[in-house]
């Protein structure tokens, strides 16, 4: 049976084999780069490959079998095969004139580490590489690791990085992990990264309630994403490049950052559930300094509204946004509140609600301790103003139920945008957490609210008053 097997390989591998290398190159570049060297070794007309493939992406995912992420010697067996892929697929010059993209996600302080960097660092000297994007995940996850690890994990990167400058220097995206740097280690990284585009952060800082203060006059950083770091505030004095900010999950008694010249910020997603020792927070403080926002995202995963209420000082930083999402609204919460930023927003094309629903959010009262009491300083002011006309073209609802306060909000919109062509109602967001509750539930009690079959939509439609004649379309999702 197992030979029938190896002999139909070999036969596709002949069939394949005849094809010119543009089209072997472009199916073995749709696969991760070891499915692409096993391949190889099948056909001798396939051998020289590998080193040709102009994105070379290895990731320890691919390398480690499900179940043996922890498992320290999977892991080094696992650096140990990606180091013998890495040197066979640098191993040779490409094609002239073609220079390759390399996606690297390794794990931190393993003892393969420095090897990958070393046959990373020789292709990029001999000019066969043009760019590289670098993740550093560790082997414990965010919640396990403590000081001491984070330090560590510094220690371990920033040794890394004076092994493997060439590297860095040619960075065009990096992701780093679980890392407490002291202030200077973290300029001189961020500085010596000269071709930096993508910069993502998860649980790394200079320290508890600490300042971080990044001016780079010279950076090419256009993305940017901090999540779960310990900042009391981050100062972005000078980012000329940057267009997209994500600041998600911050843990500052105040204002998280503040903007000084940043002249291309064009969209901001802030996500963050509120703890019990954090205040309001005014919009228009936070987006102080933006002239050129398009795209605003606020996430309040299920508790406490953080912005406080206020006029028009918001209009300032809305006068050029077309494009607003709202999502994790509590599922008790009102939604006429979110006109006032409707209505600030004069060229807005896009608005995106989500709506929290989530049974498994029923948390232990020392759990919900740990959060602020989730109210909506909102919520006073929940009527539409009539005498505004808003120009939406497209609205999106997710976590839609088939509930009166639900289908007034989205009749509401539709009174005042009359130039609304698209309408999309989503159900909410699968939860396995949830799924796992509702299955150990009577499934009778038990019912998602949402539109399923055409009877159901069509009611929905003509609840809303969307007939033949109508020129928005309802898309159910």
């Amino acid at each position: 049976m197992e030979s029938n097997s190896t002999q139909n390989h070999v036969e596709d591998a002949d069939r394949f084999s005849k094809l010119p290398d543009d089209i072997l190159l472009d199916i073995l570049g749709k696969g991760n780069m070891r499915a692409c060297i096993r391949a190889s070794f099948l056909s001798a007309r396939w051998r020289h490959l590998p080193s040709l493939v102009p994105y070379i992406s290895l990731q320890i995912s691919d390398f480690l079998h499900s179940g043996n992420a922890l498992d320290p010697v999977a892991i080094n067996e696992a650096m140990s095969c990606m180091t013998k892929v890495a040197r066979i697929s640098l191993a040779a010059p490409g094609k002239k004139g073609i220079m390759k993209e390399i996606s690297l996600r390794l794990l931190l302080s393993t003892n393969y580490l420095y090897d990958i960097g070393k046959i990373v660092c020789e292709a990029i000297d001999i000019g066969e590489v043009k760019s590289v994007e670098l993740a550093l995940p560790t082997v414990k996850f965010s919640l396990d690791c403590n000081e001491m690890d984070m330090l560590q994990h510094a220690t371990d990167l920033i040794c890394f990085f004076d092994a493997t400058t060439t590297l860095f220097r040619h960075l065009s995206r990096i992701f780093l992990h679980n890392a407490r740097f002291d202030e200077l280690q973290m300029h001189h990284l961020l500085n010596s990264c000269k071709q930096l585009q993508h910069l993502m952060l998860n649980n790394c800082d200079t320290g508890d309630e600490s300042v971080l203060k990044i001016d780079m006059p010279n950076s090419k950083i256009s993305y940017l994403k901090l999540r779960s770091c310990r900042f009391e505030r981050v100062e972005f004095l000078c980012l000329p490049k940057l267009s997209e900010l994500h600041y998600e999950l911050w843990y500052s008694f105040n204002a998280p950052f503040s903007f000084g010249l940043v002249p291309c910020l064009e969209e901001l997603r802030l996500v963050c559930s509120m703890a019990h020792y954090q205040s309001g927070l005014s919009l228009s403080e936070l987006l102080h300094g933006t002239k050129e926002l398009h795209a605003l995202t606020l996430d309040f995963q299920g508790e406490k509204v953080w912005m406080l209420p206020e006029g028009q000082n918001v209009y300032a930083s809305f006068r050029n946004l077309s494009k607003l999402f709202m999502h994790g609204i509590y599922v008790r919460f009102g939604l006429l509140w979110t006109k006032t930023l409707l209505e600030a927003a004069p060229s807005l094309k896009t608005f995106g609600i989500k709506v929290w629903d989530h049974v498994c959010d029923n948390n232990s009262e020392e759990t919900r301790r740990l959060y602020a009491k989730r109210t909506n300083p909102w919520q006073i002011n929940n009527t539409m103003n009539s005498s505004r006309h808003l120009h939406l073209t497209r609205f999106q609802f997710g976590g839609f139920m088939a509930v009166k306060k639900h289908l007034q909000f989205v009749r509401a919109i539709m009174d005042y945008a009359s130039s609304l062509d698209t309408i999309l109602l989503e159900d909410k967001d699968f939860c396995e957490d949830c799924d796992a509750i509702n299955s150990n539930r009577n499934c009778s009690s038990i019912g998602s609210m949402f539109p399923r079959n055409k009877c159901e939509r069509d009611t929905i439609r003509s609840q809303l008053g969307v007939g033949v004649s109508c020129t928005t379309q309802i898309i159910f999702k």
